[in-house]
């Protein structure tokens, strides 16, 4: 199916989410004559009790098996919307369906609609609101109570009462009545809103202060109620002291309540700080997802985003909140008695990214980093400061690994100094003489011969002290330095190759990382050919590396690589396997070298898909007269796959770390 396509049916659904949020959803397309579910929410799969997990492409009768046959067919052989009711033959429970037609690009698609109904009246306002922690009242376009969920009945009343019947305007207190009223019309307009305070005055209510958040509720496409959610004055919730107001605080992609109303509810709930019950904000940041944005483009980046936050949504209840704070980081508000509280709710996190994310048909594989700062009764209640300490703990857990979590620690302030700060010294990194090359050896896994190695930066700060590149090399991408520093590097590598021709040493080959940035220059092709003019070098002996996210532009990346394959260097693809059309582009493009990416090669005697990529990867680039190079290796056990599957060659700690240039020269140059 078409990229673009797809992308529409992916807002499609997300739009029949938003106007059916409680109710369970399915989308289904017509491909010949067959009928295949393409979307499901968690709601409708609970209605099903022979499939227990979504898979797309599902036969449509295969789901709703719970349906007699000749309904059906019938529901499915008109354009018409309407509502039919159905007894679900194993529950025998009564539930109203709609089905309509629509279509999608020349594709004719089916949304069907589906909830328990308990009487035909009020089956076309009633919503799956039951789950909802908060107590909700529906109320229909006149103001009569039609509903009201469990939550409600347990919080709100004080005895088996009801005000189901009853019309919502006469209940609510004098004093708050002309504003309920402009709040109520703008819900009508299909305004979601918001009051920071209500008093409904009625002779079984509990006699409290309410927030309140008005949702207009959808049938058809047609607008039929009025969803009030309440929270007590004393549980946080949007209010900024206004009558009423537009509530601005969702993220428009995800759904999720934004950085506007994490800002706000923060004071909310610092305020209801009570001896024993604290705050734990716990930061996730998703790992290297800068490079799935390079690699995939927006539009298909957006949607793996959106696919994090439906897990994430499932985490939430009465004790945890969660918002989108900035990109691909995510901010839970936990209000906790214990650690243990904590650690279960960062191993959920965790957990939600243990399935791959499909898209397009594709595994991805995402994974996420977790910082943890608590703030304590009495202590430590400053958002900023409570953000940076998480920030903190999230940095120093991507250091150690990543896809864990860290609690924060004061010792942790000391390594994590001011981006700000090192930009600054970044930029005089060279001037000062604290850049260096590391090279790390390439063995021939047949001949265990080494005749090339990897060219990596490291950076010694007079201020900071060592900074580990999975840092600066951030700072220098963001800032535009990394076009300054990959040019010194490609520079110190021809001088370093004409040095070591002119005192004698055994040739070798060099390769060097360039960024996406630097390969778009321009000029890019006429630097190499420059640099190699300059220092008198065989180009054979210098390597490119690129990355998949340097070839999203065809014409431009198939320019490049010609002129540089006419110089005579090396071009070789960084981390294969990673990107999001890996093999499109290896019969376009001149390449030699195919770097299988070391995420592969770490689960080689743990994962069968990834032996079979990587046998498959070592194949395909055979075939195409391409080597491959394995990243990573670190055990007997991988190189001895590797062997056996005839790759050329390996880098990793097995056989040697990054050594500073005068080491590799003793160690392997000289004859």
């Amino acid at each position: 199916m078409p990229h673009k396509h797809q992308e529409n049916v992916e807002q499609i659904y997300s739009e029949i989410i938003k106007l059916n949020p409680f109710d369970a959803v399915v989308l289904a397309k017509k491909i010949n004559d067959s009928l295949l579910i393409e979307m499901m929410n968690a709601k409708a799969l609970t209605l099903s009790t022979t499939i227990h997990s979504f898979e797309k492409e599902i036969p449509a009768k295969d789901f709703f098996h719970f349906i007699d046959l000749d309904q059906y067919e019938r529901l499915f052989n008109r354009t018409e919307g309407e509502v039919e009711y159905f007894i679900h033959n194993e529950n025998e429970q009564t539930y109203a369906i709609c089905v309509q037609a629509i279509m999608i690009g020349e594709i004719p698609y089916f949304s069907i609609i589906i909830r328990q109904e308990t009487n035909k009246a009020t089956a076309k306002h009633l919503l799956f609101v039951e789950q909802y922690v908060d107590p909700i009242i529906t109320i229909d376009l006149d103001g009569t109570v039609i509903y009201t969920n469990n939550a409600a009945s347990e919080k709100l009343f004080e005895d088996n009462s009801s005000i189901i019947g009853q019309n919502v305007f006469k209940i609510i207190d004098d004093e708050y009545n002309m504003q309920f009223n402009i709040l109520i019309k703008n819900t009508l307009k299909g305004f979601p809103m918001g009051m920071p305070k209500l008093v409904i005055k009625h002779e079984h209510f509990t006699q409290e202060s309410f927030n309140i958040m008005t949702i207009p509720t959808y049938w058809n496409n047609q607008l039929i109620g009025i969803h009030i959610i309440l929270k007590t004055i004393n549980e946080f919730f949007i209010g900024d002291g206004s009558p009423y107001q537009l509530i601005s605080y969702q993220d428009e992609l995800t759904g999720l309540l934004n950085r506007k109303a994490l800002n706000e509810q923060w004071n909310e709930e610092i305020s209801t700080f009570k001896d024993g019950l604290n705050i734990a904000l716990v930061l996730a940041d998703l790992d290297r997802f800068k490079k799935y944005n390079e690699s995939l483009g927006k539009n298909s980046s957006d949607l793996l985003l959106k696919m994090v936050s439906r897990r994430f949504a499932k985490l939430r209840n009465e004790f945890c909140e969660i918002y989108r704070y900035n990109g691909d980081e995510f901010v839970f508000i936990l209000r906790y008695y214990s650690r243990d509280e904590i650690e279960a709710l960062a191993n959920k996190i965790l957990q939600a990214f243990k399935d791959p994310f499909i898209l397009d048909e594709q595994e991805y594989f995402i994974t996420t980093s977790i910082g943890i700062s608590l703030s304590t009764f009495g202590h430590n209640n400053d958002l900023e400061s409570v953000l940076h300490q998480a920030e903190q703990a999230v940095y120093y857990a991507k250091q150690n690994g990543r896809f864990h979590y860290r609690f924060y620690r004061s010792e942790m302030s000391q390594a994590f100094p001011n981006e700000v700060l090192m930009e600054a010294h970044l930029k005089r990194a060279i001037e000062f003489n604290e850049l260096s090359i590391h090279l790390q050896p390439q063995i021939d896994l047949h001949t265990k011969m080494i005749d090339s190695f990897e060219a990596l930066i490291r950076w010694n700060n007079r201020k900071f002290g060592y900074v580990p590149p999975s840092q600066f090399i951030s700072i220098a991408e963001s800032s535009g330095l990394i076009i300054q520093i990959g040019d010194w590097v490609l520079e110190q590598v021809c001088k370093n190759l004409q040095q070591w021709k002119k005192k004698g040493y055994r040739p070798v080959r060099i390769a060097v990382n360039i960024s996406p940035k630097q390969f778009k220059e321009e000029n890019f092709a006429l630097k190499i050919e420059h640099l190699l003019s300059k220092y008198n070098i065989e180009p054979k002996y210098l390597e490119l590396e690129i990355t998949e996210s340097s070839m999203v532009n065809v014409n431009e990346t198939h320019t490049i690589l010609t002129k540089l394959k006419q110089l005579g260097v090396f071009v070789s693809v960084d981390d294969f396997g990673t990107g999001y059309s890996s093999l499109s582009y290896l019969k376009k493009y001149p390449i030699d070298i195919i770097k299988i990416d070391q995420s592969f090669i770490r689960d080689i005697s743990k994962d069968e898909k990834n032996e079979a990529i990587i046998k498959a990867i070592i194949t395909l680039s055979q075939n195409l007269g391409m080597d491959v190079v394995a990243e990573g290796v670190e055990e007997k056990l991988q190189e001895q796959f590797l062997k056996q599957h005839n790759c050329q060659k390996g880098q990793g700690y097995l056989y040697n770390k990054p050594l500073p240039v005068d080491q590799i020269i003793e160690e392997y140059l000289i004859n």
